[in-house]
């Protein structure tokens, strides 16, 4: 997996741990990720305001954190 696809998926993934979902982006790069199948558009209806974005598939996720490598996890 190329760097920029890996961090696109770390962009929306951090915006869903932080509660910031849909991911905001017009980046084209978004577009053919959700063709491949690791993220998935959506729009929703947030107090009267309709907000469009991206959310990570199961396969995004995946894909995401099998490339992230081995990181330390302190004890």
């Amino acid at each position: 997996m190329n760097k920029r696809v890996l961090n696109m998926l770390e962009r929306v993934f951090q915006a869903e741990i932080a509660g910031e979902l849909p991911y905001q982006t017009r980046a084209k790069l978004a577009k053919e990720l959700e063709e491949f199948g690791y993220l998935q558009f959506a729009r929703e209806n947030l107090g009267g305001v309709i907000v469009t974005g991206y959310y990570l598939t199961h396969s995004g996720r995946l894909a995401y954190c099998q490339n992230c490598g081995d990181s330390e996890v302190p004890a």
